[in-house]
């Protein structure tokens, strides 16, 4: 009897799992709207830029295949010099050889879809930007192996803020890496799969950084005195070899620098009681069309002061953890450095081999 009773709970049980239907609440995000990607800056070109459409809230839509297409896209300066992009197809945009912004001027931002709505942002004015007085770290250790680091370096600039009032700033970084190889080329026809690695043609490196990171900072407080121990990213103990960092320190307006807060604090919400809840954050750039369709995002104008070093990691006492990689055979065959915003044939700034 007892086995009776527990072979009818299982079989029970097998029909509840079988009756369980996928939920799809059907949820969209009303009309697409366009968001706008992009800075210029006065350092060499090309600039690039990039609009999307945002996608609904549900599972089955994607932000990575909704692009712009067919636009028209160009820079206004103060003078009304016009300058026009270059559609590279799938949303993105590029200003033409030997164009850069100029401190002193300022720029707008225009845009016509194919289907004639037209686009404006406001003017911005490009303010200079300082230099970097000092970079430095501190490590902190940690003690769980996940992930696999010993500790990070937290690092920090030291900038002496200008005289005038109302300067701001935002800070990103690029971690530069000799290529060890190109490509992972897969033997065809080939049970199992064979893989080699090709080397590459040329000198290589790959690009990291971080993604999303907003870091940002104003003059309110310390106007015309040292900007100090500014947080301006992590970077890992997974090696002992000097770690590159090609810090950029951009000027920011009032305006832009608010929109950046905006977005850092929506991203920080932990999703607590107290949290602000989140909402569209206004940019720059305008509907000339229907006013109730806004562009997101932001148009930036900056400066740039870039500053590039090496930060030691063979001082600590304490080894990184032993992070495990697949080796594979070299192949005969070498492969192009192709391209890309993770990897580049050009020589980094103050690059040491």
């Amino acid at each position: 009897m007892k086995i009776f009773i527990q072979l009818f709970i299982a079989f029970f049980s097998v029909l509840l799992i079988a009756c369980v239907d996928e939920f799809d609440p059907k949820l969209t995000g009303g009309t697409p709207l366009i968001v706008f990607e992009g800075t210029l800056t006065d350092q060499p070109g090309p600039h690039y830029f990039v609009l999307s459409f945002t996608a609904g809230y549900n599972s089955k839509e994607s932000v990575f295949d909704k692009y712009v297409n067919a636009a028209r896209v160009w820079i206004t300066d103060a003078k009304g010099v016009r300058t026009d992009l270059i559609d590279l197809n799938r949303g993105q945009f590029s200003t033409p050889d030997g164009f850069r912004g100029q401190v002193g001027n300022a720029y707008t931002l225009h845009v016509r879809t194919s289907d004639g709505v037209e686009f404006a942002s406001n003017a911005e004015a490009m303010r200079a930007s300082p230099t970097i007085d000092k970079v430095y770290t501190e490590f902190k250790l940690t003690t769980t192996p996940r992930p696999q680091y010993r500790g990070m370096f937290n690092v920090y600039v030291d900038v002496k803020d200008p005289a005038t009032e109302g300067d701001y700033y935002r800070w990103i970084w690029k971690n530069y890496q000799k290529a060890g190889f190109c490509e992972i080329y897969t033997v065809p026809r080939m049970d199992p799969p064979v893989r080699y690695l090709r080397k590459c043609c040329e000198d290589c490196w790959n690009i990291t950084q971080c993604l999303g990171c907003v870091t940002v900072a104003s003059d309110k407080l310390v106007n015309g005195r040292m900007l100090a121990k500014q947080n301006i990213g992590q970077i890992p103990y997974d090696d002992t070899t000097p770690y590159y960092m090609l810090i950029e320190q951009m000027s920011l307006s009032k305006e832009a620098y608010l929109f950046w807060s905006n977005v850092k604090a929506q991203a920080n919400n932990s999703g607590g009681i107290f949290d602000t809840a989140p909402a569209m954050i206004k940019g720059n750039i305008k509907n000339l069309t229907d006013a109730t369709k806004p562009m997101l995002g932001y148009f930036q104008v900056s400066a740039v002061t870039q500053k590039a070093v090496f930060i030691k990691r063979n001082n600590l006492g304490v080894p990184p953890y032993n992070i495990g990689l697949i080796n594979y055979p070299f192949d005969t065959e070498c492969a192009v450095c192709k391209e890309s915003p993770y990897r580049t044939a050009k020589r980094p700034l103050d690059w040491q081999d």
